[in-house]
């Protein structure tokens, strides 16, 4: 039992005066662990998935150990369906061009046929409304004038007919003349007559002046002239209309090709490309499985290469995300610089030196990643040490 006892206490005593020693030099063991750190360097590794699509796998592309450049295909899935869906919309698509093609077409051949209806409409309504006002203003004097002097005419000329007719019967009669003279002489009588009878009736219409029925007439002529000018409207607006139902055919067209460029993506998406340089670490489905959206598929180690250590809250409080940082790699006895990716809070290791007093921590400890450029003879594996001083 003494022996026991005094065995303990010695080792008290050689423990307390070694860590009085480390003390004096300023070396204790968390001084010691803080300063100098060692580190593994890793390889960064990610699990690549299809993105919002999923389907059968029709063929794989790739196996472990085979090294990808960014870009090479991995996977493919089964764009059966999504043709269908593409070959739609594009025929949706090339019917609504053609029904817009066609209703420019016809909106053209309509704007035509408006200006010709302006014109005709314009030109009968210039016409009914002059002859309407000739009507309502009476006859002019110098155009009664006229007439009278064209009753005249007719007048003489019927005497003159009547004489000549009389002059070829009685030759007809001694058998001086034929009687196809006489027919002829008779049928220039009648004509004559006829004449002399329409210029007297024209000339006592002028001279009565226009009837009420005459004025009616002329003022239902000009408002069936105006109703091509409701005719006109209507047609602009039928062109309205359609020119508004070719607005809508090209928002249609516009979400068809939104929803063609959609499938177009969504296909895109079923060929699995790499998304950096690496080497293929697993393959987890083969052809002919099933795969789901986000699911991790293939497991691609990255040439990007890191490495952590950890450092307390005074020593973090000096560095900086994207400073320049030495490491010691002890395989090659090389030193190589690195760069400060990002510095975070690590509680999990706060722990390094407690406070007798509190029981507390009372220096917190951060976590320092490091990338470096990657050469062949750099490793994952390989162990690193740092200086933080």
């Amino acid at each position: 039992m003494k022996k026991n006892i005094t065995i303990i206490v010695s080792m008290i005593v050689v423990l307390t005066i070694g860590g009085f020693g480390l003390l004096l030099d300023g070396k204790d063991a968390v001084s010691l662990a803080m300063q100098q750190k060692g580190s593994i360097l890793t390889a960064e590794q990610i699990n690549v998935s299809f993105q919002q699509v999923g389907g059968k796998v029709t063929d794989v592309r790739v196996q472990e150990e085979m090294e990808v450049k960014k870009g090479d295909v991995m996977i493919q899935l089964d764009p059966t369906d999504i043709n269908l869906q593409i070959a739609k919309v594009t025929s949706d698509i090339q019917s609504t061009e053609i029904k817009i093609s066609q209703m420019q077409d016809s909106i053209r051949i309509g704007q035509q046929k408006v200006k010709t209806q302006e014109s005709q409409t314009a030109l009968g309504i210039r016409s009914a409304q002059t002859a309407e006002s000739k009507i309502l203003e009476g006859t002019r004097k110098e155009d009664l004038e006229k007439q009278r002097l064209a009753v005249d005419t007719a007048r003489e000329s019927l005497k003159n007919a009547q004489t000549n007719y009389d002059r070829i019967q009685s030759l007809y009669e001694s058998g001086a003349v034929a009687k196809s003279a006489l027919e002829s002489a008779n049928l220039q009588l009648i004509s004559a007559q006829n004449t002399q009878k329409q210029q007297d009736e024209t000339y006592q219409q002028m001279s009565r002046g226009a009837q009420q029925q005459d004025k009616d007439q002329a003022r239902q002529s000009t408002e069936k002239a105006m109703l091509g000018l409701e005719m006109i409207a209507q047609s602009k607006a039928e062109l309205q209309n359609s020119a508004m139902g070719i607005d809508l055919l090209t928002k249609s067209r516009e979400v068809l090709q939104i929803q063609l460029e959609s499938l177009l993506v969504q296909k895109d998406r079923l060929t699995l490309r790499a998304p950096l340089d690496g080497k293929i670490v697993k393959v987890i489905p083969k052809t002919g499985e099933n795969v789901s959206a986000g699911a991790p598929v293939i497991l691609l180690q990255t040439n990007q290469i890191y490495y952590d250590f950890y450092v307390d809250e005074t020593r973090a409080a000096k560095l900086t995300v994207g400073d320049s940082i030495a490491g010691h790699v002890l395989a090659l006895d090389q030193n190589l610089k690195g760069t400060i990716t990002f510095i975070t809070a690590a509680p999990q290791f706060a722990s390094l030196r407690m406070s007798r007093e509190k029981g507390q921590s009372d220096l917190n400890t951060f976590q320092i990643r490091v990338y470096l450029e990657r050469t062949k003879n750099i490793l994952p594996g390989m162990t690193i040490e740092v200086s933080v001083e």
